[in-house]
């Protein structure tokens, strides 16, 4: 940790230094807390952790902080760079494979412009995930609560992006990683990963996005490799009403067993009756029977369907309340089959301020 926030400090301290003083550092500082509360009406233990393939908003029957983060970034007409700290059950439960010291980076990571332009960019770090339309950040997402696609795939990676806005219209990227959703590398002998990016924004309304990965979170022992794309659009139906889509497949080789396959989707309708109030419904379906990517109560994959409706109020500046009813229903969904169906109702208060 002290490592890299010293790498980070030098980084920043070397391009101050040799920018030229028309275009100086631009400094920019944010902080965000999302305290919530959450009932499972089908669970029986009161306290305990909710359902396994679930990461956000995890405690339940008691008042938790799901994420607090404090950011800085930095940039100029060549460089940016930003670090974000954190804490919350967010952590605990995405950042678990980490040692303590590394759990507390939301994101650490450096960029520079390589070409005139501005359009073709290098970062090197922690990094926001490129794959799916949901991040940490509930405030910044249509539903309180995250999409099952979403919570099973990567929030962060760690490596090298490489992106390249040609125009108004097209961004590509590709990406060096060090596997799936991890800070320090696989330990042990262990290969890269890769990911690309591509979005397609036709006008101001749509954005159509494709994203993949390639690359494994195990050692290569294991002799596993993960294979996964994601797709998706985002269309702006008029003043008030907001559609997004997307769609998730993967692939998990076994050298010693059958490949496991895996895929899911979500669909969220949001209407907007004004500037301080909003409501989402979603539709999600998720299927992993052979547990490819993501675990069950009862060891024996995942198949849940669900719907979920949210609603949103702005109070003031920095304030945001939500309260969500969420549905889902599969035969993992209880500690034996005969339990199918889970309501899971939660509250947050949201402060967001920069």
């Amino acid at each position: 940790m002290k490592r890299l926030l010293l790498v980070f400090l030098f980084l920043i301290s070397f391009s101050a230094f040799s920018q030229e003083k028309k275009s100086g550092l631009q400094w920019d500082f944010s902080g965000f807390l999302d305290l919530y509360y959450g009932n499972d009406f089908d669970d029986q233990t009161e306290g305990s952790p909710r359902l396994p393939f679930l990461y956000n908003h995890t405690n339940q029957s008691r008042i938790g902080i799901n994420l607090a983060l404090v950011t800085v970034s930095v940039k100029s007409d060549f460089f940016r760079a930003n670090l974000g700290l954190q804490q919350g059950s967010y952590m605990r439960d995405n950042y678990a494979n980490e040692p303590q010291t590394l759990k507390w980076i939301h994101q650490a990571n450096v960029g520079v412009a390589i070409d005139k332009e501005q359009k073709l960019w290098l970062d090197i770090g922690v990094l926001p995930s490129h794959i799916g339309f949901e991040n940490a950040v509930s405030t910044e997402n249509l539903t309180l609560s995250r999409s099952i696609i979403a919570e099973n795939s990567p929030y962060f990676e760690t490596g090298a992006q490489l992106s390249w806005q040609k125009d108004a219209h097209w961004y590509f990227a590709f990406l060096y990683l060090n596997g799936w959703q991890r800070i320090r590398s696989i330990p042990g002998r262990n290969r890269p990963s890769f990911g690309t990016q591509a979005t397609f924004t036709p006008n101001e309304n749509t954005k159509l996005n494709w994203s993949t990965f390639l690359g494994t979170d195990q050692p290569l022992e294991a002799e596993t490799m993960l294979y996964f794309t994601n797709f998706y659009g985002d269309f702006q139906l008029g003043n008030d009403w907001r559609l997004i889509a997307g769609v998730d497949g993967g692939r998990r080789t076994l050298a010693f067993d059958f490949d496991r396959n895996w895929w899911g989707m979500s669909t969220i309708l949001q209407k907007r009756f004004s500037e301080k109030l909003a409501a989402a419904a979603r539709f999600e379906y998720y299927n992993d029977p052979f547990q490819a990517i993501a675990t069950s109560l009862i060891d024996q994959g995942i198949q849940t369907s669900g719907i979920s409706l949210n609603g949103d109020w702005k109070l003031g500046k920095v304030a945001t309340f939500r309260l969500e009813g969420r549905w889902l229903t599969g035969p993992e969904l209880g500690l034996d089959s005969s339990n199918s169906d889970n309501f899971f109702l939660l509250g947050s208060f949201a402060f967001s301020w920069n």
